[in-house]
């Protein structure tokens, strides 16, 4: 699937490059939805594009998630989202500014994703009156972008706090559940990072001396640090949920065990007894005594009552 959105404010759906006529084309923006190699060579072929940092993303340097040269500038951003199964997953989105235009490439997945969150997305586009505009609009998106979704894992974290803390409501799912809230946090905190890495990059580029965006570049780059304290105080407070959660489960051990020691001890002096009676012994006292039976079965009651009041006292129960 190829959208293309022209200069006229024009949105157009395609979906092969064989039904595009570039010479007729002049647009402000191309996006590529699970491109091709096919697509790829198309645009090698009609608008001289260099792809390396698409073949090679997952190989290369961190610095290299921007490269430009004297033709284009190019992008690469890490994405985060929930995927269908509702589990984060990361998905790949390339940029890539040239004089011919602002070319975007991502996945279906993530398309449909942000076409969820952002109904509106379309819109925005299409009231940017330029391209530097729609540029400029792709670093703020993808800025609000890790604003929005860390503020959706701050509330899920907010939920099970007050689930654990107050409600007092916690298994060992509630761990499980802090485990993987802790690895959704972990592929944002990655995320931001490659992200703040190439908004840095770029400032010191060429093509920012071209679009002149380094002052609000710099306020993107602002927010992300903010958004990143909002990271790290989510995983302190998992931390705390996980230390708060094992030491209320060590406690409720801690007074089984108690309790199972009060239960042994109680019924250790009674057994004690009804053993010693057991025995095949031919000459035993009480044996013959008239109040012999009742008289053992008070003294293992007794037996029994005496550490439980003990315990008792002691505050053990």
């Amino acid at each position: 699937m190829i959208e293309i959105l022209s200069k006229e404010k024009e949105l157009l759906k395609i979906q092969n490059t064989s039904e595009i006529v570039v010479s007729d084309l002049d647009f402000h923006i191309m996006q590529f939805i699970d491109y091709s190699t096919s697509d790829v060579e198309w645009l090698e072929k009609n608008y001289g594009l260099d792809f390396t940092i698409m073949k090679h993303f997952e190989d290369i340097e961190i610095s290299s998630h921007f490269l430009e040269d004297d033709n284009q500038a190019s992008f690469h951003f890490s994405i985060p989202f929930y995927n269908k199964d509702h589990k984060m997953v990361e998905e790949p989105i390339f940029i890539i500014l040239s004089k011919a235009g602002l070319f975007l490439f991502t996945s279906a997945a993530l398309d449909d994703y942000f076409n969820k969150i952002y109904p509106n997305k379309l819109l925005s586009f299409q009231k940017k009156s330029n391209s530097e505009s729609i540029f400029k609009f792709q670093f703020e998106f993808i800025s609000d972008y890790f604003a929005d979704i860390t503020e959706s894992q701050t509330k899920k974290i907010k939920m099970l706090a007050n689930r654990v803390l107050i409600e007092n409501k916690f298994s060992g799912h509630e761990m499980d559940i802090i485990t993987e809230y802790n690895f959704n946090n972990l592929l944002i905190k990655e995320s931001l990072i490659e992200t703040t890495r190439v908004y840095t990059l770029y400032m010191r580029s060429d093509w920012d001396k071209k679009m002149g965006l380094k002052k609000e570049i710099k306020a993107e780059l602002n927010d992300l640090n903010v958004i990143s304290d909002y990271i790290q105080f989510n995983f302190d407070r998992l931390d705390d949920l996980k230390e708060n959660i094992s030491s209320k489960i060590d406690l409720e051990q801690n007074y089984i065990f108690k309790m199972l020691t009060v239960v042994t001890v109680c019924i250790s002096l009674p057994t004690f007894i009804a053993g010693v009676y057991g025995m095949n012994f031919k000459y035993m006292p009480e044996l013959d005594a008239t109040y012999g039976y009742p008289i053992v079965i008070v003294a293992m009651i007794i037996s029994a009552i005496l550490p439980f009041i003990y315990f008792k006292r002691k505050k053990w129960l």
